[in-house]
């Protein structure tokens, strides 16, 4: 389609000859074909792309401002086409910084963290952020009862369980641990805090891979519902070259949705303190720990092995 046939497009429209949707794909696909004339030519494929779908997906409504007493419908769609980037701009401006601000203040408590444990001292552990108003639990207290356990419980696959599992783990387990192990409420909440603190730079980072996977998936579901009504109009309007391009980028998108949600489901982004971590915390080696889950897994394996068997 050329620039005069792109003119012809509104009294096509205005006689009757196309109808709305004809037209907003016709446009649609004069704006894919030549978009370094909209200066869209200095941008990646995503941005021309999400400025075309934004067209799409606004189209029927803004055919209806165009008067052709204010000129050409060229330059009706340069004027509109202009409008759609600068707004794409400004948004992608104001989550760069929402972005910087995040990352910055992410950073900052990190280096205070750091700071405050990078020698594992007990002295610098924050008061457990937990609905009940237990007093600082003093150093040599929360060193004796950790000694204790460690020298008192020969099987220690569930406490290290417990702190492994700190950050998802709920105030009845807790209860639980507690009486197990005759360990004092206040004292493991201490241990709980510690070992949450301990993977907060893994919760930053968990929370951007969830904002990618978020965005995949938002784009995903966008260009399936704009390539299912292409598709139904397909045999009237031929949107083959839109949907050819569009198909493209909702792959694109639904595969990388899929590959994180699948790091999800391996365990990568789990946010748990390293066995060294719980090591120290509890004064055993590090090998110790490792065995602790070693036995921990193959005994839930036995289990559900066991429950299978049962019900097969």
């Amino acid at each position: 389609m050329n620039h005069k046939e792109l003119n012809l497009i509104p009294q096509q429209l205005s006689l009757g000859q196309i109808t709305v949707k004809e037209a907003v794909n016709r446009t649609g696909t004069f704006l894919m074909e030549n978009y370094p004339m909209f200066g869209l030519h200095k941008y990646d494929d995503d941005f021309r792309s999400d400025i075309i779908v934004a067209f799409l997906e606004r189209g029927e409504h803004i055919l209806e401002l165009y008067h052709p007493e204010m000129g050409e419908y060229l330059n009706f769609l340069f004027s509109y086409v202009t409008t759609l980037i600068n707004s794409r701009l400004k948004c992608l401006a104001k989550y760069s910084i929402h972005q910087k601000v995040t990352q910055e203040e992410a950073l900052r408590m990190l280096d205070e963290k750091e700071i405050k444990y990078q020698n594992i001292n007990y002295r610098n552990l924050y008061s457990p952020k937990i609905p009940y108003s237990y007093n600082k639990v003093p150093a040599e207290e929360l060193r004796k009862t950790l000694k204790d356990i460690s020298e008192g419980h020969s099987d220690k696959k569930l406490l290290v369980l417990a702190l492994k599992s700190s950050f998802y783990i709920t105030d009845s387990q807790i209860d639980k641990i507690c009486s197990l192990y005759k360990i004092e409420k206040k004292i493991f909440y201490e241990l709980i805090e510690f070992c949450k603190n301990s993977v907060k730079h893994k919760e930053f980072r968990r929370m951007k891979v969830q904002e990618r996977r978020n965005y995949a998936y938002y784009h995903h579901k966008r260009y399936k519902r704009l390539l299912e009504k292409l598709e139904e109009e397909n045999d009237v309007f031929d949107n083959s070259l839109l949907i050819e391009k569009l198909k493209q980028k909702e792959i694109r998108y639904k595969n990388r949705w899929k590959n994180l949600n699948k790091s999800f489901e391996s365990g990568l982004l789990n946010l748990r303190p390293t066995n060294k971590t719980i090591a120290e915390l509890l004064g055993i080696c590090e090998r110790q720990v490792t065995y602790c889950l070693s036995c921990a897994r193959k005994e839930i394996e036995k289990k559900n092995t066991k429950n299978t068997g049962q019900r097969g």
